[in-house]
């Protein structure tokens, strides 16, 4: 693979969606989140963002047998990091674009992420999302595109945790999860496709399924049960999560940001393995 062949900042047509309120309150019921603010509009749930982005994400992914990525292979979703620029109101007509942003090279390979933009109708930035694929083969070319902004764990913070919560999944969560976001990948839905992946469990989470359950309490924790403060998560996907499993999200004080708001880690448990990793959210003060 050669990440100097990688056609940065190619932006996809923009696809237009509505915000309908129908959907938000059916997306906060699909993450497990009954919290009455997502059911009658006052609020939308963080990670509602995958919503409008999906399809501009799909769309702006480089093809598996583009030039730049020759003698790799995809190996699923890594990480992901979202602004959120301004909350969302329920109709909000936004039009979404995605295109490549930004290319890291690991150990393994390639990490290439995705930057996905959704605007209101007065142009202004609301939802800022970087998706990144893992591709796994020798890379040439190094680091190229858009710096991205460090989610490190930061260890200190295990000093100061705020609390955990233990938060339920059920049997048909992938199926409920995919209605509602759109990301109906056959590996969740499918305990056949998956069990190369995974052996005997099958099926397993959508990766922003996970993080989206986990944000119920990333709300409570981090931002005292107002989703509206909350202005950034990111985290790298450490595990498959599987229906029907608990996961324990634990959160702890990162202290304040440079923009004056708060930031917390936080990683996610299930099954007796770390499965959200290096997580971070950003609030605005109360």
């Amino acid at each position: 693979m050669d990440t100097t062949k990688i056609p940065f900042g190619q932006a996809s047509e923009p696809v237009e969606s509505s915000s309908d309120p129908g959907e938000i309150a059916a997306f906060g019921l699909a993450i497990n989140d009954d919290n009455p603010q997502y059911a009658d509009g006052r609020a939308v749930p963080p990670t509602y963002a995958v919503v409008p982005g999906l399809q501009p994400f799909l769309a702006s992914v480089l093809r598996p047998d583009h030039e730049a990525l020759a003698g790799g292979f995809g190996a699923g979703h890594g990480e992901t990091d979202l602004y959120i620029h301004r909350p969302l109101r329920p109709g909000t007509v936004l039009r979404t674009t995605g295109e490549v942003s930004s290319a890291v090279v690991n150990r393994g390979g390639l990490n290439l992420f995705n930057r996905v933009a959704s605007v209101d109708e007065a142009g202004e930035l609301v939802y800022e999302h970087f998706w990144s694929v893992i591709y796994l083969g020798e890379v040439t070319g190094g680091d190229q595109g858009r710096p991205m902004a460090d989610h490190t764990f930061p260890e200190e913070a295990r000093s100061r945790r705020v609390g955990s919560m233990v938060l339920g999944t059920t049997a048909d969560q992938t199926f409920r999860y995919a209605g509602a976001s759109g990301d109906r990948a056959v590996i969740h839905v499918d305990d056949r496709a998956a069990r190369p992946m995974t052996g005997d469990r099958g099926k397993f989470l959508q990766g922003l399924c996970t993080l989206g359950i986990a944000s119920r309490a990333l709300v409570a924790l981090a931002a005292g049960g107002e989703p509206d403060r909350i202005r950034r998560i990111a985290v790298r996907f450490a595990r498959y999560a599987f229906p029907g499993d608990e996961i324990t999200v634990s959160v702890y004080d990162a202290g304040p940001t440079a923009e004056g708001r708060r930031a917390f880690a936080f990683e996610a448990e299930s099954g007796g393995q770390t499965v959200l990793k290096h997580g971070r959210v950003e609030v605005d003060a109360a």
